[in-house]
């Protein structure tokens, strides 16, 4: 035996032609990085580090099978991983085959329902925990123990944020299989990495889905927005995370009160670089309440436009694509083929560098910098290259998805609120410009709001210029101003009046404050009366002025005076009953009612035209019209004959009531003969609708009379 001296004075016995040496080299080579020099030297081992290299490449080979072993299968979509996502089971018979779980799937459900609403994991860690819902290995041990590798939990009810991130980024809910989550580089260790989005094998549809695609869409954006929290550890707002500088694109705080007190003012967006040291950016302030209006009222409008006119929102959104797709492909190619060019320049300059060197035309010291000059601009070049490349191949200008959107806009067809599914299902991102107009009220700031499947768009409308802008915040400015004039008008004189009356009912305190209001008022009336003297003695011209404000004034009562009259001398409006009743007497009226009824009617014909449209190209608006209807219809003829009972009952004893249900009686009589004739009418012109009712009501009526006449025939007998 030979013995070799380590520092760690571990002493190795070396048994020559033994099984001992290859077990030796493998723990050597598992558990040290190298060996020092010997102290005493083998010299009838020669062999050794050529053995230890053939066992290496046996062993190496043998995890290269293995791998390509498990590559084929997997590429050919076989699992190869006895364990199965949460949600899924499978039989015996087929292995690869994942089948629904229905009661794990709703649980799997509700984790991304609760994330679309946008919980957090941890929240909703917390509501699974507190609802005693199994956590998937205990669920596992309980029902499928031959697939349960957790022998021991400390608690099964004990759901925690890993497990539901987990579940959140699992495709497999989508309905695919998805192969080669991890990769292990060495054969000698058992780390492993998880792999890239190039290196995962992904099979589309080849079992049951449990969530739907915009579902998971959804979820996976909130989950990847990652809230920022507030101090005491809440999250601050639902628009946090959605908020982006349109200037220098980082993503814009939340700023709250810090005294727990909700004002409208205090609860605001702001740039995120604004107090930033080394990228500095304008504050971009805005209210939260702002964006929540102005996020509802796009929604509002571009579903609007969407559902009355489909056809022209698909073409707008189809030529808006086009114009940034042509923008986007311009740009990165253009650099691209610049830097090739640049690439294949640098490649001739070294060649001409490197013959010249050779030639003995350049030394060589200055030869060597300029080549390392250039070949460091070159791999510079080659990796803004691959940037450019995978800049086209994946963020290429995503086409709008208008059939997705126009789903969406359906399942919120009358949205007046702005509820955190509607935002989160909607809303991809707002951007926010900078303010103009300074801490004024005629601020402007531009908001951009971009929408899920089809980008950033607003519906035509009419443009506003500025002054026109301006004059419509004077005008509500001063409307405002008026309101609370009045209002504290208003209050004053109810104050007033209280304390006169007060003062009337003998009240010492009330009489008091009274009589120092009465003489409050005279002191101010005398004073305006030495005002105005003063002012007349200063100035001659005032007293013309004076005279001048007295007669514009004066000839302002008149004028209003003069059109009341006007007013109350010209005939009142008739209403439309009193109209229809005239219209019997008075041939004027009755013209007039008949163009009222032909208006009427060319309305309601455009409506309905209207209405049939939207309904041939919208079935679920056409079915919504049509149960609106018939609740119209069911709800009108219980009303009618609700009323109709009334007036019989009443009838009994009330003349009045009599002559009113005579008259109902008449009308439906004589209502029932014109229907009658006009359908027989229809009939006789050969309206095919109209024989086939007016056939039927002949049936009808034989068949009434042989009834009628049958009866009499038995009562006879």
């Amino acid at each position: 035996t030979d013995g070799f001296v380590l520092p760690t004075e571990v002493f190795l016995l070396w048994l020559k032609g033994s099984a001992t040496t290859f077990q030796c080299s493998k723990l050597l080579r598992k558990f040290l990085r190298f060996l020092c020099q010997p102290l005493l030297t083998i010299s009838d081992n020669d062999f050794t580090p050529f053995l230890n290299i053939m066992n290496e490449w046996y062993a190496k080979d043998t995890s290269n099978k293995i791998k390509a072993v498990f590559k084929a299968r997997m590429k050919k979509g076989m699992r190869c991983s006895g364990s199965i996502p949460y949600g899924y089971k499978r039989t015996k018979e087929d292995k690869q085959q994942l089948l629904v779980d229905e009661p794990a799937a709703e649980v799997v459900r509700k984790i991304y329902r609760l994330a679309c609403q946008g919980l957090g994991m941890t929240a909703i860690a917390e509501q699974l925990s507190a609802e005693k819902v199994l956590i998937p290995s205990a669920y596992a041990a309980k029902y499928f123990p031959e697939n349960c590798r957790h022998n021991e939990m400390t608690d099964p009810y004990r759901w925690t944020a890993t497990t539901v991130g987990y579940i959140l980024d699992r495709q497999e809910y989508l309905g695919h299989t998805v192969l080669g989550k991890s990769i292990c580089e060495n054969f000698k260790t058992k780390q492993r990495r998880a792999a890239t989005a190039d290196e995962l094998m992904i099979f589309p549809n080849t079992h049951e889905a449990i969530v739907d695609q915009d579902t998971w869409d959804i979820a996976h954006k909130l989950r990847v927005r990652k809230r920022p929290k507030a101090a005491n550890g809440t999250y601050t707002h639902r628009l946090s995370g959605l908020i982006y500088c349109a200037d220098c694109g980082a993503r814009m705080g939340f700023c709250g009160s810090e005294n727990g007190k909700h004002y409208d003012s205090s609860h605001a967006f702001q740039c995120g670089n604004y107090r930033s040291t080394t990228n500095q950016c304008a504050s971009h302030f805005v209210r939260a309440s702002v964006l929540e209006t102005v996020i509802l009222k796009a929604i509002q409008a571009v579903s609007r436009y969407a559902l009355e006119n489909e056809a022209e929102f698909v073409a707008d959104l189809q030529s808006v694509w086009d114009e940034n797709k042509a923008k986007s492909e311009d740009t990165g190619q253009h650099e691209l083929e610049e830097a090739r060019k640049r690439v294949a320049e640098l490649d001739a300059m070294i060649q001409n560098l490197y013959e010249s060197s050779m030639k003995g035309v350049l030394p060589e010291r200055q030869a060597q910098r300029m080549i390392q000059q250039y070949d460091e601009e070159q791999i510079l070049l080659e990796r803004r290259m691959q940037e450019l490349e995978n800049q086209i191949r994946q963020e290429s200008v995503k086409k709008a998805d208008t059939e997705r959107f126009l789903v969406l806009v359906k399942k919120y067809r009358d949205c007046h609120e702005l509820t955190d599914a509607m935002l989160y299902s909607f809303i991809d991102r707002v951007e926010v410009h900078e303010a103009t107009g300074g801490r004024t009220i005629y601020r402007k700031q531009s908001i951009d709001v971009y929408f899920n499947f089809i980008g950033s768009y607003y519906p035509p409308c009419e443009t506003v210029s500025e002054e026109e802008r301006i004059a419509a915040i004077d005008a509500e400015q001063l409307r405002k101003k008026q309101e609370k004039g009045k209002r504290a008008s208003e209050r004053q004189q109810q104050k007033l009046k209280a304390l006169r009356e007060a003062a009337k009912a003998g009240d010492p305190e009330a009489v008091a404050k009274y009589e120092e209001h009465l003489r409050k008022q005279r002191e101010r009336n005398h004073r305006y009366r030495q005002q105005v003297q003063e002012a007349r003695a200063a100035d001659p011209d005032h007293l013309r002025q004076l005279d001048e404000k007295q007669r514009l004034k004066q000839e302002k009562l008149l004028e209003k005076e003069r059109r009341r009259s006007e007013r109350s001398a010209q005939r009142a409006k008739l209403t439309r009953t009193e109209l229809k009743e005239k219209a019997k007497t008075d041939p004027e009226a009755a013209e007039k009612w008949a163009a009222l009824k032909a208006r009427e009617a060319e309305a309601r014909q455009r409506k309905k035209e209207r209405e049939e449209a939207r309904m041939a190209a919208d079935p679920e608006y056409a079915a919504m019209m049509a149960e609106r209807k018939a609740e119209y219809e069911r709800t009108r003829a219980a009303k009618r004959k609700t009323e109709h009972d009334a007036l019989v009952e009443r009838a009994k004893t009330d003349p009045e009531a009599a002559r009113q249900l005579a008259e109902q009686r008449k009308y439906q009589s004589e209502a029932t003969v014109r229907s009658y004739q006009k359908m027989k009418a229809a009939a006789e012109a050969g309206d095919p609708e109209a024989v086939k009712r007016y056939e039927a009501h002949l049936v009808k009526r034989r068949e009434d009379y042989h009834k009628k006449k049958a009866q009499q025939e038995a009562i006879s007998a």
